[in-house]
């Protein structure tokens, strides 16, 4: 398990769009030398519902799908990726100045798979907030 925080600055209402609308999940989902293009991503968002988006690099594509679980929009969403098997839980609270405390936490990845993708999830938060901060 690990879990990590980010200060957003926009509301809650705003900062959820990052989870249920193709253009600002394209932003921030993201690997490192890749881009997500926003017409490459559809997004169910409901209880079971379908994420579904490509890691699109110089000299390869690499398809991805989660899926919904919980969701309690704007405040609380859960995300279930397969392979590996990885359940996360984003709370956004809403902060007196306007902004958001995001509130990620990660449970199902081995200590050896939480070695590389922890800092890149830090990193896609990074791009998270900065989506917000334009």
């Amino acid at each position: 398990m690990f879990t990590l925080q980010q200060v957003v600055d926009a509301p809650p209402a705003e900062v959820v769009r990052a989870f249920t609308e193709p253009e600002p999940f394209a932003a921030w989902f993201v690997a490192e030398g890749f881009s997500t293009p926003s017409d490459r991503v559809t997004l169910d968002v409901r209880p079971g519902g379908l994420i579904s988006a490509v890691f699109v690099g110089p000299e390869a594509e690499v398809p991805f799908t989660l899926r919904f679980g919980e969701l309690d929009l704007p405040h609380h969403l859960v995300l279930h990726f397969d392979d590996p098997a990885e359940e996360i839980t984003v709370d956004l609270s809403a902060l007196p100045d306007g902004r958001t405390r995001l509130d990620y936490r990660s449970v199902g990845l081995t200590d050896e798979q939480q070695v590389p993708i922890r800092p890149g999830v830090a990193t896609m938060l990074g791009h998270l907030a900065a989506y917000f901060s334009r």
